[in-house]
């Protein structure tokens, strides 16, 4: 599984949506039903699945799933 269907994989767990039918202008909160609490956890998943360390004030401004995979774009490297 590649980084992005990874991601999406993630996302689905959050959300009632499957992750074949999560697009990238998407947004967490309006279109996918996140709150504070489960993106904070989300968040946090997705720093355990990654192994990565996420900047809190450049997560907190992501709105959009497109805005999400670029941001992991510079913080994962390709496998």
């Amino acid at each position: 599984m590649d980084n992005k269907q990874e991601f999406l994989e993630l996302v689905s767990k959050y959300c009632d949506t499957d992750a074949s039918e999560i697009t990238e202008d998407m947004r967490f909160r309006e279109d996918l039903g996140f709150n504070s609490l489960s993106f904070m956890t989300y968040l946090g998943d997705l720093e355990d699945t990654f192994d990565v360390e996420l900047d809190e004030g450049s997560a907190l401004q992501i709105t959009t799933i497109g805005e999400a995979l670029e941001y992991m774009e510079t913080i994962v490297p390709e496998e």
